[in-house]
Formats: structure tokens, C-alpha cells, sequence
């Protein structure tokens, strides 16, 4: 790992191609912040606004983490399932780079930002409802169009007839990531059921929202905001818990 100190920053290159992580002060943040994750910190402790922080850790990620993830993990927020074990995999692996600079990346108070997460948790949280068990939800999104049941807790239904997104997004590097294999992964489990033309040719059962992005459009966003009833309202607002 090449460790180069200059002009108030510090540049670590990771190994392994986990990418680069640049300590600077607030007066040297990248022109070009759209590719890396910008965290603040006082001293080595994690902040959530410029104005509290004496530096800034740039990261630059590899192409399956996506940069605003990559912060908003950090902070506490809300995340696709998948991206969440994504990044905290990426996480444990340079963590000990960041051990010996004492950067632990928390808040500076745990108890609030163990509240936080406590909430955040609570309302990520989905209930299943028998009396769901017979309402159509749909989906029209980025080429995949299905008409799908969510039966019992870890049993949704394609329906018949479904379109599957075609093509496979790649990373920068033209690369498959983590989210596109899990999802070939599905679409050849279930291949019986999936025509040449991208449409099932039978009902097709998994076992999560999750699954049900995945198959259909790759995921890359929040199957439970994607999923909706003919009035347009959302599996997750029939289904989150208050």
C-alpha cells in the first residue's frame, strides 16, 4: 500500500483493488466529487456536516459501491439490502488500514447514533398481511413490467407474462458486479420460466421484495417503492411497520 504525505494530505492506496483513500484538510476537497465519498471528520471521529469537521476523507470505491451509499451507510440512513452487506463486506477489509490510523469512522457520540440506527431500523421494517395475499402490485420500471402477489411472509409470485429487464448494467470497467450476478443467479434458477424474449412463461416464486428487483430489473433502487397497487400506493406503504 503506497502511503505518499504531501501538501496536507495523505493518500492510501489499498491493496487488492479496494481503492484510495485521501485525508485532507476542508481547503483541498476534489473539484469532482460526483466519483468519490466525501466524509467528514473532527479529529478521527465521523461528523455529518462540513462545519463541524477539521478534515475530509475522500474515498474513491470499487465500481460495485456506489458513493452516496458508501456515506449514507456511514451515517446511520436507510439501504437496499444488498448495497448494505456490500459495503459493510468492503468495510471489513479495510478496516484494519484504518484501525492504525485511528479512524474507527463512528459518530462522535455512539449513543446517539446507536438511537439513530434503532429507528432507522424500525422503519425499514415490512410486515406482511394475509389480507395483502390477494391484491395485484405492479411494476413498470426500467424495461421490466410484472404483476406480482405477495402470498405468504417469504413467498412472492411473478405472475405469468412478466417482461425482465434485458440488458445487464455493467460496472465503469465493464465488469458484472456483486447486484448483477445475484441476479443472473436468480434468472438462471428459474431460466424453465424465462423465454428467450425475456418474458415468463410461468409463475415464477421467490422468497423476498429483494429477489423480486433483482430478477426483474437488476435492482439498483428500492424494490419496496417500486412495487404498487393500481392506485398507485407502494408495497412499503401498505407494509411498514410505524
Amino acid at each position: 500500500m503506497a502511503n505518499p504525505f504531501e501538501h496536507n494530505r495523505l493518500t492510501l492506496t489499498f491493496p487488492d483493488q479496494l481503492g484510495q483513500l485521501v485525508i485532507s484538510d476542508l481547503l483541498d476537497i476534489p473539484d469532482d466529487i460526483s466519483t468519490v465519498a466525501l466524509l467528514y471528520c473532527q479529529g478521527a471521529c465521523l461528523v455529518k456536516s462540513k462545519s463541524e469537521a477539521d478534515r475530509v476523507l475522500s474515498f474513491s470505491l470499487p465500481d460495485d459501491i456506489d458513493p452516496a451509499y458508501f456515506t449514507a451507510y456511514l451515517l446511520g440512513e436507510i439501504l437496499p439490502a444488498n448495497q448494505g452487506k456490500i459495503i459493510k463486506s468492503y468495510l471489513d477489509q479495510i478496516r484494519p488500514f484504518l484501525n492504525r490510523l485511528g479512524y474507527t469512522l463512528t459518530s462522535p457520540s455512539d449513543s446517539t447514533q446507536k438511537a439513530t440506527k434503532q429507528k432507522a431500523t424500525a422503519k425499514a421494517q415490512h410486515r406482511f398481511s394475509k389480507a395483502l395475499a390477494d391484491t395485484p402490485f405492479y411494476v413498470d420500471y426500467d424495461g421490466a413490467k410484472a404483476e406480482i402477489y405477495w402470498v405468504k411472509r417469504q413467498e412472492l409470485v411473478i405472475k405469468k407474462g412478466a417482461s425482465l429487464k434485458q440488458e445487464t448494467p455493467l460496472n465503469k470497467d465493464g465488469a458484472v458486479g456483486f447486484s448483477q450476478k445475484f441476479a443472473l443467479t436468480l434468472r438462471q434458477e428459474h431460466a424453465d420460466a424465462i423465454g428467450s424474449d425475456f418474458k415468463t412463461t410461468a409463475d415464477i416464486q421467490l422468497k423476498s421484495v429483494n429477489e423480486v428487483g433483482h430478477l426483474l430489473f437488476f435492482a439498483g433502487t428500492n424494490a419496496w417503492l417500486i412495487l404498487k397497487d393500481k392506485t398507485g400506493k407502494t408495497l412499503d406503504s401498505h407494509t411498514i411497520a410505524n
